[in-house]
């Protein structure tokens, strides 16, 4: 159940930085306020100059504050999938109360003994997400707070990230004059958004067409199992196109946009269109063949080689097959390209939210959801993550039963993150478990959308 409140989404892209404020009003999420501006300081997805970046971020910041007319004082920011590292984790604690009941510090506690794994220092702890907990052996509990009992277990999934990354990108954000409240993954509240339930539950693929990069990830079983980066996208589309045709790349983004096709074989050898072309006096004729021909190639060629990395993990099996989302999808005929690589069924995915009806902004709007639906125990996990900061930037090891193993799609190292701060509890000291015993478990859309997305950056 979504939470009543003002929520505030930054996705900071190669191309564009967008801000989207929204209130939730019992359980339903109304955008107030969205912004797109030109993107700096960003080179493929990562913070390379912090003092450029946070100036495109605080114009967006202003502009979105302008149209919802409130003051975004707090964001919460998209992190990418670079080097992100997934891995199934578990923590275990006795309950030391009277009562032996329960408490939010119980739950907070086993967090903590969730997060004492070994991990370089390089690397820190962005998010925890709690899968189940077990009471006294009985497993498959969601909240425990209230019960009684005398040991309690906890398994979930542990996402890390480069420390380098994350703090850029704090500093930045910070910068610009607002704070951070959550770091969110990507791919995670990418793909929590984008997919149905079913989709979630037996297995899906979400490919986000970036400006600066393409981010696969791969859900099942409500979880993120794998996701990765490549370093290709739209702006690759762009640079092309003004290499082949000798133009400027403003005057080539234009020509992608208001006349691109994705795939050939729906463009027109009859439709032309002059472009200025360097060291011609005159404007030179293309057809919207010849342009789709150029875009195709650079599509074919990303899409080729995440085709060869989800058949080695054996996502393209999974039923839901692929949704596309992302700047570079509005082109026309990108799902049938993309049906035609991957072989699977693949369609697009166009957010229903009134004048954002772009998936472009599939990402805001998902960081915005995936915040505003976290429920108590999600946050108190977090929280505990926030406020650990030895155990989230260099924990030590201890002895832990045996992390469940998953049998399914095996993760790979992208990029990730998030911030939670629920109510406070009284801290009380955690004692891990002495004698932890094993346990195992277990549309197509082919009418172009030219003039109404030729002005969209990503």
């Amino acid at each position: 159940m979504a939470r009543n409140g003002f929520f505030t989404g930054l996705d900071i892209g190669t191309s564009s930085v967008k801000v989207l404020v929204a209130e939730y009003v019992e359980g339903e999420m109304n955008v107030i306020g969205v912004s797109n501006v030109k993107s700096s300081g960003v080179k493929d997805g990562i913070i390379v100059n912090i003092d450029v970046a946070a100036k495109a971020i605080k114009t967006a910041i202003g502009q979105a504050e302008e149209k919802a007319g409130i003051r975004i004082d707090k964001v919460n920011v998209g992190l990418p999938a670079n080097l992100l590292q997934i891995e199934p984790t578990q923590g275990m604690i006795p309950v030391t109360t009277d009562s032996q009941e329960i408490t939010d510090v119980d739950v907070q506690n086993v967090v903590k003994s969730a997060l004492t794994k070994s991990m370089t220092p390089e690397r820190e702890v962005i998010s925890f997400i709690p899968e189940e907990f077990v009471v006294d052996g009985f497993q498959g509990i969601k909240d425990p707070r209230g019960m009684m009992g005398i040991r309690l277990e906890m398994r979930g999934m542990l996402y890390t990230g480069p420390r380098t990354i994350l703090h850029n990108l704090r500093k930045t954000v910070e910068r610009a004059g607002v704070q951070v409240e959550n770091v969110v993954i990507s791919p995670l509240s990418l793909a929590r958004s984008v997919l149905n339930e079913g989709e979630k539950e037996f297995g899906a693929i979400v490919i986000d067409l970036g400006g600066g990069q393409t981010t696969v990830a791969v859900m099942r079983g409500q979880e993120l199992q794998y996701t990765n980066i490549y370093q290709e996208g739209g702006d690759y589309i762009t640079k092309d196109i003004s290499k082949v045709l000798t133009t400027s790349q403003s005057i080539a983004e234009n020509l992608k946009f208001n006349y691109g096709i994705a795939y050939p074989q729906e463009a027109s050898e009859k439709e032309k269109f002059m472009v200025e072309v360097i060291g011609e006096s005159a404007p030179v004729e293309v057809t919207e063949r010849y342009l789709s021909e150029v875009i195709s190639a650079r599509l074919r060629q990303i899409f080729t080689r995440v085709k060869q990395d989800l058949e080695r993990t054996r996502a393209l099996d999974l039923p839901g097959g692929i949704v596309l989302v992302g700047g570079v999808a509005v082109l026309p005929g990108i799902t049938e390209l993309a049906q035609e690589i991957f072989g699977v069924n693949t369609k697009l995915y166009v957010p229903n939210q009134i004048g954002i009806r772009n998936p472009a902004f599939a990402h805001v709007i998902s960081l915005v959801e995936y915040v505003g639906s976290l429920d108590e125990v999600e946050m108190i996990a977090q929280a505990a993550v926030n406020g650990e900061a030895t155990l989230r930037q260099k924990p030590i090891d201890i002895p832990l039963s045996a992390p469940k193993v998953r049998p399914a799609i095996q993760p790979v190292q992208p990029e990730a993150p998030t911030e939670v701060a629920p109510e406070p509890v009284e801290e009380r000291p955690y004692v891990p478990y002495s004698e932890p015993e094993e346990d195992e478990s277990k549309v197509k859309i082919t009418d172009r959308i030219r003039g109404l997305f030729g002005s969209m950056f990503e």
